[in-house]
């Protein structure tokens, strides 16, 4: 198969992030919207940063033509971002909200008439509250016929407007972090209902690819999929290479192993005894649901064996045995440069699954303290723009189909659980002004990628 060399950067935004208007407009309240908005209901360590919520962030439901427009202005061609399920469907199910549904349908519309190209995911994390309040939300089988029909929804409105989609956007995070270890909403502690969280996104991709093959029938579809490339703490250790490759199973084989070998991988299967079983009906249902690998990819790790430490996780290692630190520290205790993990994270992909392309759907560096600088200083972002460069040479050596890649994040933005206290943008957002200033890795962007062949 021809390789695709990687052309453009799109910097991209993503709806509970950026979005805003959290009550306008009929929108219900999301999970998030909750946990935001009533820190007092949650144990010390589960707050956002500084009480911070998502209410008005970015303000792109009012902005999205300016920064659309921004994004264009960088050299990119595509657009990525996501959809509030409770904008839709307030409730979770049942009556259509209309303003809300013809909000996206004009965005699209919008990003068509400037000459880019829409790319959709359905679900980054946004649950509707009354749906965890109902069914329990991803804890509940009950979830996958529903977010099926909020699926179709969509299918039917921007089928015809929209080629590439993509069901749900990190599900391992959400998952584990909200269902399994709390600090994401909802908030849960529990190890079994974060195992039926994660049937529950099969049965659900599952079942909304269903509808996808006959709404979008010319439509390409996916599932973003966080890949963090594990190394054997010790090179030479066998139990610490076993550990590496575990690490890559509950990261990335316990959603991508069922839809292509129709079972978990062996390792899940023997430290999750309370994880359900995927019945022939399901994997027959998964079988071809997934039509590129949509991979999010950020950093890398060394594995170290040590058993029982968890019974879903192999803990993250920065140095190995040799003393050799993975790379330079980003803004964050997880997030480390480490740019050939990127590209044995797609050959990788590409060894083990097998699809047409890979589409990178994020990929960004937050840089270290930069909260606490002067603006000449986050303008001058000069360790992002090393991050990109290393990483985007390495995925061009990449012997992969690669289709598109997309920066995280257009702008700084809601981080989730930090709040506005970290930051991945290429461009520099106030939160209480709302103005938007380029950093240097936006110029950057621009002049590397205004003027490239495609574009």
């Amino acid at each position: 198969m021809r390789k695709r060399t990687v052309l453009c950067v799109s910097p991209i935004t993503l709806c509970q992030q950026f979005e805003g208007a959290y009550y306008e407009d009929g929108k219900g309240m999301s999970i998030w919207d909750v946990q935001a908005n009533n820190p007092g209901l949650l144990p010390e360590g589960d707050r956002i940063h500084d009480n911070h919520t998502g209410n008005v962030a970015n303000d792109f439901y009012h902005r999205y033509k300016e920064d659309i427009l921004l994004a264009k202005e960088l050299g990119a061609t595509q657009f990525r971002f996501s959809i509030s399920w409770a904008r839709i469907f307030p409730n979770g199910d049942g009556s259509i909200n209309q303003v809300g549904l013809k909000h996206y349908v004009d965005m699209v519309d919008f990003i068509l008439s400037i000459g880019m190209e829409p790319v959709v995911t359905l679900y980054h994390w946004d649950l509707p509250q009354a749906l965890q309040e109902r069914i329990g939300g991803w804890n509940s089988e009950q979830v996958a016929p529903v977010f099926a029909a909020y699926a179709a929804t969509m299918f039917e409105a921007l089928g015809d407007k929209v080629t590439y989609w993509s069901t749900i956007n990190e599900p391992k995070t959400f998952c584990w972090e909200g269902y399994g270890n709390g600090g994401h909403a909802p908030n849960i502690h529990s190890h079994e209902q974060a195992a039926n969280c994660t049937i529950n996104v099969l049965r659900a991709h599952a079942a909304a690819v269903k509808e996808f093959r006959k709404l979008v029938p010319g439509g390409f579809v996916s599932m973003n999929i966080n890949v963090e490339t594990s190394l054997p703490y010790d090179s030479t250790s066998e139990l610490d290479t076993a550990a590496a490759q575990r690490k890559m199973d509950f990261e990335v084989g316990v959603y991508m192993d069922p839809i292509f070998f129709g079972q978990f991988p062996d390792s899940v299967r023997a430290r999750l005894p309370y994880l359900p079983d995927i019945t022939p009906k399901l994997a027959d249902a998964l079988k071809g649901s997934m039509d590129y690998i949509a991979m999010n990819h950020y950093t890398s790790s060394y594995a170290l064996c040590i058993e029982h430490v968890s019974d879903y996780d192999v803990p993250d290692n920065h140095v190995n045995k040799n003393g050799f630190v993975i790379g330079k520290q980003g803004d964050s205790g997880w997030l480390y440069s480490f740019p050939l993990g990127f590209r044995m994270a797609l050959n990788y992909m590409n060894d083990r699954y097998k699809t047409d392309f890979i589409s990178v759907t994020e990929n960004g560096f937050m840089v270290k303290g930069e909260d606490d600088m002067t603006m000449d200083e986050i303008l001058n972002d000069k360790a992002r723009i090393e991050y990109f460069e290393e990483y985007i040479k390495n995925a061009i050596a990449a012997v992969v189909p690669i289709r598109s890649y997309f920066a995280w994040a257009l702008m700084d933005n809601f981080e989730w659980k930090d709040g506005y206290s970290k930051h991945f943008g290429v461009m520099y957002w106030d939160r209480f002004t709302q103005v938007r200033i380029k950093k240097a890795s936006a110029r950057w962007m621009q002049n590397k990628f205004l003027d490239a062949p495609g574009n």
